[in-house]
């Protein structure tokens, strides 16, 4: 019996193009896959690096706002400012020795500190100072300052003492080291600006015992019930860093900026103020628009600071096209967002910019009012 065999053929013309064009499709869709995965991976990435930047910037920020105008359990109208303004020192820094402003606000024009429209946080107050303590009663109020240690401590460094009656903030001219530790507060010579001004600034009356009027009295003989603190005199603005990227930066006196966070584009501040710290409560909203929006009067009765933050992120080409956001939060955005980035940054910036936003009191003050 014959037994017949077909010839194998194989595919057609036909059914090869369909086969490749069947492949084609699954490749273009597997692909479109890999790039949608991959787009919404890098938008996702960004979103996160914002979100981590903003929390970090304002909880610092949110930390040092309500910590400010701080000083010991006492006003600042309680405290005298010993520091010699008629030195030439004092004079050409005066921002930086008179600690008079616990608060202030400005936005720059580009020649003041920060980059230009954007807003500058200026805050005192005092912190510790390392757990010195008082230990004997100062036999004048010209004498030197017995303390457990100088541990810390160097000559020309800048102190506060208080004890709840009065306060100095005074420099330190000298230190005693051994068993019988102990700070000078002379007129000065080896440090500038030194000390002066034995009775001015301080408003209360006490007997402070002081020996021919020398001038560098401090207040009252102060015992062990007195503090000791350190000021501080904090300055936060933009600027940009080593790798041309906008930061915040946050100079303390005269020591080197320091930089805080990075991916912070812009910051904006409105100040909330109780005239004549009443109650406590915020009567009206200042925008700080200018250098001199906010007058010295009117920040000694600022309570609460709202800070609207734009963090963008340091790659380019996240978004598909430049965003438009409402910012700073506080604007009136009811017909439509009011920030365009193509028009306030640049046609080429396709950065993912997110605005945040938190709002602080001056916690300081509030309880100064509680305990009127």
């Amino acid at each position: 019996m014959m037994l017949s065999f077909k010839r194998q053929q194989g595919l057609s013309i036909v059914e090869l193009m369909v086969a490749m064009t069947l492949g084609l499709i699954l490749t273009a869709g597997l692909a479109q896959i890999f790039v949608s995965n991959s787009k919404s991976f890098t938008v996702t990435e960004a979103s996160m690096r914002l979100q981590e930047t903003a929390r970090m910037t304002t909880e610092f920020l949110n930390r040092s706002v309500r910590n400010a105008d701080y000083w010991g359990c006492i006003p600042r109208d309680n405290v005298a400012n010993k520091l010699d303004e008629n030195h030439p020192a004092y004079q050409a820094s005066e921002a930086l020795f008179s600690y008079s402003e616990g608060f202030m606000a400005y936005q720059s024009d580009g020649t003041a500190l920060g980059l230009s429209g954007t807003d500058a946080l200026f805050l005192r107050g005092v912190g510790g100072a390392g757990g010195i303590e008082i230990t004997e009663e100062m036999p004048n109020s010209s004498a030197n300052l017995k303390v457990n240690t100088v541990n810390g401590l160097e000559e020309s460094d800048i102190l506060l003492i208080s004890d709840c009656i009065a306060g100095d903030i005074f420099q330190v001219t000298g230190l005693q080291s051994g068993a019988n530790p102990g700070i000078n507060h002379n007129t000065g010579g080896s440090v500038v600006p030194g000390n002066g001004k034995p009775r001015e600034g301080v408003d209360v009356v006490v007997d402070n015992n002081c020996p021919g009027g020398a001038v560098n009295c401090l207040s009252k003989q102060y015992d062990s019930a007195a503090q000791i603190f350190t000021p501080y005199f904090y300055q936060f603005y933009l600027a940009a860093d080593a790798s041309g990227r906008r930061a915040l930066f946050r100079k303390d006196g005269s020591d080197a900026a320091q930089e805080i966070m990075d991916g912070v584009w812009d910051l904006q501040i409105r100040v909330g103020i109780d005239s004549g710290l009443s109650n406590g409560k915020v009567t009206q909203w200042t925008n700080i628009d200018g250098l001199n929006a906010l007058t010295s009067s009117a920040a000694e009765d600022v309570v609460a600071v709202e800070m609207s933050l734009l963090a963008r992120s340091p790659e380019n080409n996240i978004v598909d096209e430049p965003m438009e956001l409402c910012y700073p939060s506080w604007a009136d955005c009811s017909a439509g967002p009011n920030y365009d980035v193509e028009t306030k940054v640049g046609a080429d910036s396709r950065h993912l910019y997110r605005v945040y936003t938190t709002t602080a009191t001056i916690r300081n003050r509030i309880l100064r009012v509680e305990q009127q």
